[in-house]
Parts: structure tokens; C-alpha cells; sequence
């Protein structure tokens, strides 16, 4: 009996010097369907990508103008990539907390969220991520009511979770998303976050601290509602918004007033309070 012939894909590998594997913007991560992997190649970094549509993935690289040492392209047999997740996935440490995935080892004296690398957006890797992180630590959440629009793998409720939000609202519109957030807060033991499959304009309640690391347009489109979501005297963070966008978005959310902003390479994050 003739066996069948072993199915390929193409690999795109990105050499590119130590550092810059963690500027990758949220489009190459969209654009590789199969995940991203990172691996140390001597002073270097190989970023190993499976896009299902190589010339616009290639086209993009060069668009976002990406420092790279290199680009190479590999036909590949068809494998377990999630075997190749648990090889390539490292810790990413963020202001007081590190994020491991399942199998990583942990420490006791450490503060760790447990994300499963996959698909859903926000293994802390990016810029805006990070800068959510970091402008939530300046917000007392002790007891609060926090909303997490766009919640992806759920790393920023979890980290509300950490800093003592009494009740945590996570909110994205694609079900394999939430799929995947639910399997992250069981990872975490997180109890009081809950869960919802909805578009942003079906969202429901008055929250002291409202997340979203979205992006302009959405922030254009429906900050009306945003705005309408959190309480008086409460808090709006937001991030996903490049630096060039900041004067754009600000004069969406009045009458509220930014009170912190900070930046991360090209992307800036935004605390809003109601004037």
C-alpha cells in the first residue's frame, strides 16, 4: 500500500538582533497563523513565522520597516506545533509580575500570570500590552469593578486579579478567544473574573476602571460608549494606539482628560479620568 506523502508548509525566519523579537507589532503576530516562535541563534535572535499568505506577510515585514538581519524561507514538513510552542515559549517578566506558560517552573517568591501561548493576542510580548501593565499599577484597584474590553488570552484581568480588583468583567467578540480566556483563568485559579462573548456595544454596567488595548478606530468609532462605562470618577486605560494617533484620540473620550500618558517604542498608553 503506498503511504502518503507528508504534507509541507513554508516557515518565514526572521533573524534580527537581541531585543527586537519584543517589538514585534500585532500585525505580524495576526498575519502568522500557526503562532510565532522565538529562539536564541548565538548574539541573534530567529524568529520562526507561519503565515498562511507569504507575499502579504513578507510585504508587511518590509512595511513596518522591522530592523532584521535577515529573512529566510523553509519548506517544512507538517508538525505538532504545539509541541513546538512548549520548546520555544520563554518567560516574559513585566513590571512586578512574570509570565510563564503551563509548563514553565515557578518560584515561590514570585508573582506569575499563567498564559497558554496560542492564538488569542497577549502573551505580553507586545508594546501595548506591556504598557497596559504598567499604567495599571498606578491605579489603586483594591475592591474595584474593573471591564476588560477586547480581553484576548485575558492577561490584563488576570493582572487586575493581582492587584486586588473585586470584580472583573472580560469581554471579546470571537468565541475561540474566549475559549482561550477561559482556560487561562482556570490556570490561574481565578474565580472572580467573568467571562462574556459579545460585541463592545452590547456591554452592560458601570465599571471604576475600564481596560482597552484596542486601536484607533475602534477607540473613534465607539467611544461614546466606552465613556459611558465608566463611573464617575473612575478610570479609562487605554493603549493600542501608535504615537502618531495620540491627538487623534484624546479629543474622542471628552469630557474626560488624560492624566497619564507614556510610550513604548511607537505605541503609547493612555489613563483617562472624567473631568
Amino acid at each position: 500500500m503506498k503511504q502518503p506523502s507528508p504534507a509541507y508548509k513554508t516557515r518565514v525566519e526572521i533573524l534580527v538582533e537581541k531585543g527586537i523579537e519584543e517589538l514585534l507589532p500585532e500585525e505580524l503576530y495576526a498575519l502568522s497563523n500557526s503562532g510565532i516562535w522565538i529562539e536564541e541563534k548565538g548574539s541573534n535572535v530567529l524568529i520562526k513565522c507561519y503565515p498562511e499568505n507569504i507575499k502579504m506577510f513578507l510585504d508587511t515585514l518590509n512595511q513596518l520597516k522591522i530592523p532584521v538581519v535577515g529573512v529566510d524561507m523553509v519548506k517544512e514538513e507538517l508538525q505538532d506545533y504545539a509541541e513546538l510552542t512548549r520548546k520555544y515559549f520563554r518567560p516574559i517578566k513585566i513590571e512586578d509580575v512574570t509570565i510563564v506558560a503551563p509548563w514553565n517552573k515557578r518560584q515561590q517568591d514570585r508573582q506569575y500570570i499563567i498564559i497558554e501561548p496560542g492564538m488569542a493576542f497577549g502573551t505580553g510580548r507586545h508594546e501595548s500590552t506591556k504598557l497596559m501593565l504598567k499604567l495599571m499599577r498606578l491605579i489603586d484597584m483594591k475592591g474595584k469593578r474593573v471591564l476588560d474590553m477586547g480581553c484576548g488570552s485575558g492577561i490584563l484581568s488576570l493582572y487586575a486579579r493581582l492587584l486586588g480588583a473585586r470584580k472583573i468583567m472580560a469581554v471579546d467578540n470571537d468565541t475561540d478567544t474566549i475559549l482561550s480566556a477561559r482556560k487561562n483563568l482556570s490556570f490561574n485559579q481565578a474565580y472572580n473574573i467573568e467571562l462574556a462573548c459579545t460585541d463592545l456595544q452590547n456591554i452592560r454596567g458601570i465599571y471604576d476602571i475600564a481596560l482597552a488595548n484596542l486601536d484607533i478606530t475602534t477607540f473613534s468609532n465607539y467611544s461614546e460608549k466606552i465613556s459611558s462605562l465608566v463611573a464617575k470618577d473612575g478610570h479609562l486605560i487605554i493603549s493600542g494606539i501608535l504615537g502618531r494617533d495620540k491627538k487623534r484620540v484624546i479629543p474622542v473620550f471628552r469630557p474626560f482628560v488624560p492624566v497619564q500618558i507614556t510610550h513604548k517604542n511607537s505605541w503609547k498608553g493612555i489613563v483617562f479620568k472624567q473631568h
